[in-house]
């Protein structure tokens, strides 16, 4: 029997997704088919990982049938449930939250986050807590595991930060998983330049890679640059 598999077998992975004009803050280096390619290959460098670390199901949830289609090899790839949900991502997430029996947990796992792996995953899902936090590099929460009913989500604007009050003010106890990779949510040029330094083997670098990024250190400061 494989470990992972009866250690996180009760875990559910929810990853919220959405591909209608993806990752607008990346709209000076690419097109927007571009951000759509690279938004599903993030998705799929994330499922790859998630589903590796042996956890019991994965759902992937987006706003509109159109991108259920579109990520469907993906989806398959992995094994992976796709739901159509058009709620804002805080009333999906409280909704699964309330979904949650007694011995089952919730992951809630961002799509933008290449540089995860199954054994850093494994350390996320193995510490103790009602509630586990992972943060961005910019306050947000970029994964959660909830395993109390009571808990409830505040995502944007600081969710970090919000959600540690929320565990607080409800009493519930938490752990804070601190990780680089897991910190960087990649939406901005200065996250792309950690996905080409620190992504090897990930398809969403490969990506990159194939439409020209590479990284130039003739500066004092490492910068993206596109050769074609």
């Amino acid at each position: 029997m494989d470990i992972k598999s009866s250690k996180f077998e009760n875990i559910t992975v929810l990853v919220p997704f959405k591909l209608k004009n993806p990752k607008t803050r990346l709209s000076n280096l690419l097109s927007i088919e571009e951000r759509k390619k690279l938004a599903i290959f993030m998705l799929s460098d994330v499922l790859e990982s998630v589903t590796e670390s042996g956890v019991g199901s994965v759902v992937i949830a987006v706003p509109e049938e159109s991108s259920a289609s579109e990520i469907s090899r993906v989806v398959n790839e992995r094994k992976a449930e796709v739901v159509v949900d058009g709620r804002s991502l805080n009333d999906l997430v409280n909704h699964w939250i309330a979904q949650l029996s007694a011995n089952q947990e919730l992951a809630v796992i961002m799509a933008d986050l290449p540089l995860l792996t199954p054994d850093l995953l494994t350390s996320f899902f193995s510490l103790n807590g009602d509630i586990v936090l992972s943060p961005g590099r910019k306050g947000g929460t970029n994964m959660l595991l909830v395993r109390n009913r009571e808990f409830e989500v505040s995502y944007h604007y600081g969710s970090f930060m919000k959600h540690v009050e929320i565990a607080k003010s409800k009493g519930l106890t938490f752990s804070i998983f601190d990780s680089f990779f897991s910190s960087v949510d990649v939406d901005d040029e200065s996250d792309v330049l950690e996905l080409l330094i620190h992504g090897k083997g990930k398809r969403s670098r490969e990506y990159l890679v194939s439409i020209g990024y590479g990284i130039s250190c003739e500066e004092k400061d490492p910068r993206i640059v596109r050769k074609r």
